[in-house]
C-alpha cells in the first residue's frame, strides 16, 4: 500500500455545503477531512496531526476562537485560517491574538482561497523544517555542553538559556532537590528576577513544581486558571503566564529536580510534542548530572585513597627507620658473639646462628620497606654508571650458590661470552636479580632454573625461568602488587613478605625499563625484564 504523503487539512463548519465545497476544491492536492462542530474537530485532532485547519468563526456551542486555542495547545506548528460571514474587527483581532494566521470573509473566492491555502501549506512545511533543523542544532549544542562540562551544575544557566531559545520560552528555571531540606531550590533562571528566584523554595507536593517532583510526571498548563487552580496544593498562578511546561529531572526514580518553561504571549502555547521533546531532554540532562556527580565522588574518593596511601608510605618509612638502628646494633652484637668471643658451645652456636639468620631476615624486610617507600614517593636514588651486566649476573649467581646447592636444583646460565657494558645502578639491578632468582629457588621444589640474556639492537632482556608450580590465572594480575603472595601449598610453607617482585618492578621502571612474566604451557614461570642500552 502506497504511503499518503499529502499534507492533511481539516475543514470545520456547521454548514455541510461549505465543507463539501472546500473539500471538492482541495482534495486533489491535499488529504482533507471535515467536521461539523468544534467537538467533532477536537476528536479528529486527537487522532491526526493536521498541517492546516480551516474553521468557521460562528458555530453552535464552542466557537472558532475555542478551536484556535485548543489547536495551538496541541501543536504550535499547525496553521489556522478563520472564515466568517460576519465582519467583526474584535473577532479578527482575537483570532489573530490566539494564533490564527488569516481571517477571511464569506463568500469565498475559491481560486484566491486555493492560492492562499497553497501558500500556507508551503509556510507550514518550511516552518516544520526550520523547527526541526533548529531543534537538532540546539540539541547538538546542549549535548556538547553536557559531555564537555566537568561541573554540570555550573553549566545549568547556559543549558537553560539554550533550552528557552529552543522552545521559544520567555522564561524558565531549573530547580534542584535539596534532600536535607526536602525542598526544590532554584539553581538557574532565565527571564525571571534572580533575587526573587534565589529565595524561592518549594516543598514536595506543593504547587506545580512540587507536584511534578512528587509524581515524577510532566505537566503542561495553559491560561485557563479556573480549571487548574484546584488541581495543585498551594498553587498561586502567575497572571502573566499563558503557557507552561514543567518536567521532572530524575534518574531511575531518584529525583534530582524539575525544569520549568513559560510563554507569556497569548496564542503562543506549548504543544504536546514540546512536552515529549523536553521530557526526553530532561532525562538526558538528569543522566549527565548524575554521571558528573558520580565522577566527582570517584575523584574525591581517589584523592582520599591517595592521601591514605601517602600516609601509609610515610608510616612504613618512619617505622623502618626506627627499626633499622636497633636491628643493626643487635646484628653487631651477634656477630661479635659468634666470631670474636670465646668459642661457644655447639648448642649455643646453633642458637646464635638461628638468631642471626632471623635477624638478617628482619633487616632485609626493613631494607625492602625503606626502598619501597622511596619508590612510592618517587624518591629512590638510581646512580647509573657503566658496568658489565654479564659479570653482574654471575656475581648474583655466586652469591646465591649456597642457597642453590641447598635446594638441590640445577642452574643453567645462557649468557654472552664477552662483557656487555650498560649504564645502570649495579647495586639496584643486583637487587632485582637476587629477588627474581631467590623467588625461583624458594618456590621450585625440583627441576631446573635457567637464567638467560638476549642481546638486542637497542636493549637487553634478562629472564629467569623455573619449573615450579606456576601462577594461577586468577592471581596473575596481582603478582607485582605489594605484599601479595600467590596462594598455594608451597607459598604457605615458605617464608616471605610479598615485597620482592613489587620492589623489582619499581627499580626496573626507575631505570626506564619494563618487567613482566609468562606462564608457559609446560609449567613453571618466566620472569623477564628489559633495560635499554
Amino acid at each position: 500500500m502506497k504511503e499518503n504523503n499529502k499534507e492533511k487539512i481539516l475543514i470545520v463548519d456547521d454548514e455541510a455545503s461549505i465543507c463539501e465545497l472546500l473539500q471538492l476544491n482541495l482534495y486533489e492536492l491535499y488529504d482533507t477531512d471535515t467536521a461539523g462542530s468544534v467537538k467533532e474537530a477536537i476528536e479528529k485532532i486527537e487522532l491526526k496531526k493536521y498541517a492546516l485547519i480551516i474553521t468557521d468563526m460562528k458555530m453552535p456551542g464552542q466557537t472558532g476562537l475555542d478551536l484556535i486555542k485548543l489547536v495551538k495547545e496541541k501543536s504550535s506548528e499547525t496553521i489556522v485560517i478563520v472564515m466568517t460571514g460576519y465582519s467583526s474587527v474584535e473577532d479578527a483581532v482575537n483570532a489573530l491574538k490566539l494564533g490564527a494566521e488569516e481571517y477571511v470573509l464569506k463568500p469565498l473566492d475559491l481560486d484566491k482561497f486555493s492560492i492562499m491555502v497553497k501558500s500556507f501549506i508551503e509556510k507550514y512545511r518550511l516552518r516544520k523544517k526550520l523547527s526541526s533543523v533548529q531543534k537538532s542544532f540546539e540539541l547538538e549544542k546542549l549535548n556538547h555542553i553536557m559531555i564537555e562540562s566537568e561541573d554540570i551544575d555550573k553549566a545549568l544557566p547556559e543549558i537553560l538559556n539554550l533550552v528557552c531559545r529552543m522552545f521559544q520560552a520567555d522564561s524558565g528555571s531549573i530547580m534542584l532537590f535539596d534532600k536535607a531540606a526536602q525542598k526544590l531550590c532554584v539553581k538557574a533562571s532565565n527571564g525571571i528576577d534572580p533575587e526573587k528566584m534565589e529565595k524561592f523554595k518549594v516543598a514536595m507536593g506543593e504547587g506545580v513544581s512540587g507536584w511534578v517532583a512528587e509524581n515524577r510526571k510532566p505537566v503542561k498548563l495553559d491560561n485557563n486558571i479556573d480549571q487548574i487552580k484546584n488541581r495543585f496544593r498551594n498553587f498561586e498562578p502567575r497572571e502573566e503566564i499563558r503557557s507552561s511546561i514543567v518536567v521532572p529531572l530524575a534518574v531511575h526514580e531518584k529525583l534530582l529536580g524539575v525544569m520549568n518553561l513559560n510563554r507569556l504571549h497569548e496564542g503562543k502555547y506549548f504543544s504536546d510534542e514540546d512536552v515529549n521533546i523536553l521530557s526526553m531532554f530532561s532525562t538526558s540532562l538528569a543522566l549527565s548530572m548524575e554521571n558528573t556527580r558520580f565522577k566527582g565522588e570517584l575523584i574525591e574518593k581517589n584523592e582520599r585513597l591517595k592521601e591514605i596511601d601517602k600516609l601509609k608510605t610515610e608510616l612504613i618509612s618512619n617505622v623502618s627507620h626506627e627499626l633499622r638502628t636497633p636491628l643493626t646494633a643487635m646484628k653487631g652484637s651477634l656477630d661479635l658473639m659468634l666470631y670474636h668471643s670465646d668459642e661457644p658451645t655447639e648448642e649455643t652456636k646453633k642458637l646464635l646462628m638461628i638468631l642471626s639468620k632471623n635477624l638478617h631476615r628482619q633487616m632485609k624486610l626493613v631494607s625492602e620497606l625503606l626502598d619501597f617507600s622511596r619508590i612510592d614517593r618517587n624518591n629512590i636514588k638510581i646512580e647509573k654508571k657503566e658496568d658489565d651486566i654479564v659479570n653482574l649476573i654471575k656475581e648474583v649467581v655466586q652469591e646465591l650458590a649456597p642457597l642453590i646447592k641447598e635446594s638441590k636444583l640445577d642452574l643453567k646460565l645462557s649468557l654472552p661470552e664477552k662483557p656487555l657494558m650498560l649504564m645502570l645502578d649495579s647495586d639496584r639491578i643486583k637487587q632485582v636479580m637476587i629477588n627474581l632468582l631467590s623467588n625461583s629457588i624458594k618456590y621450585t621444589k625440583k627441576g631446573c632454573i635457567r637464567v638467560f640474556l638476549e642481546d638486542k639492537t637497542e636493549s637487553i632482556i634478562i629472564s629467569v625461568k623455573d619449573s615450579g608450580s606456576g601462577i594461577p590465572a586468577d592471581q596473575c594480575a596481582k603478582v607485582f602488587t605489594r605484599f601479595f603472595r600467590v596462594d598455594n601449598d608451597v607459598t604457605r610453607n615458605t617464608p616471605g613478605f610479598g615485597l620482592g617482585l613489587s620492589l623489582a618492578k619499581g627499580i626496573v621502571e626507575a631505570h626506564g625499563g619494563q618487567i613482566w612474566f609468562d606462564c608457559p604451557e609446560e609449567g613453571g614461570t618466566v620472569f623477564s625484564f628489559l633495560l635499554y642500552k
